[in-house]
């Protein structure tokens, strides 16, 4: 190997070192926060009736835009999560706490999906408005606060709590709102 070649092979060794040093001292977080919409489903196990029953729940909502000033380039979202044994009726004042998990699936600029671990909260105080809160435990935005708020009316379904007690009472029910991290 020539002398000229050596040298170009270490110049460009050493550039390659450095790139992947920077990209390593990289926090896995940006300042900042975004800001999402999102809209979807909640699926409740058994199914909520008139008096009160410990619920599985599951979250799947669909992609949202979002306002973005972390400078990672977050276009779109889609929430995702999971509670187990959350008390919940479709009475007025029916509302139960839980703790469960979730995902946020980032849809980036340049179209490239990441996903976030989020650790969550569940609240839901008069069957209708739901707030998830927590954190992002993995992914980008690592260490962030999680806040979320959904409209999710169980009590303008209470025909499907009613009707349907001894076999369920309502398996699902279609939510609004937005989420914040950061």
């Amino acid at each position: 190997m020539s002398h000229a070649l050596r040298t170009r092979l270490a110049a460009v060794l050493a550039t390659l070192a450095a790139v992947g040093l920077t990209v390593a001292a990289q926090p896995a977080h940006a300042a900042g926060t975004v800001s999402c919409d999102t809209a979807g489903t909640m699926y409740f196990r058994p199914g909520v009736q008139v008096i009160p029953l410990p619920q599985d729940i599951e979250i799947r909502g669909a992609n949202g835009a979002c306002r973005d000033s972390t400078g990672l380039g977050i276009r779109e979202a889609k929430l995702t999560a999971n509670f187990t044994g959350v008390w919940l009726t479709c009475e007025l004042g029916g509302g139960g706490t839980g703790h469960g998990t979730g995902t946020v699936e980032w849809i980036l600029a340049n179209g490239n999906r990441v996903s976030s671990q989020l650790d969550l909260n569940f609240e839901s105080n008069i069957a209708s408005e739901v707030s998830l809160t927590g954190q992002v435990v993995g992914g980008p935005l690592d260490g962030e606060r999680f806040s979320s708020h959904l409209s999710a009316d169980l009590l303008r379904g209470s025909l499907k709590c009613t009707v349907g007690a001894p076999f369920g009472g309502a398996k699902s029910v279609g939510y609004t709102g937005s989420f914040t991290v950061g």
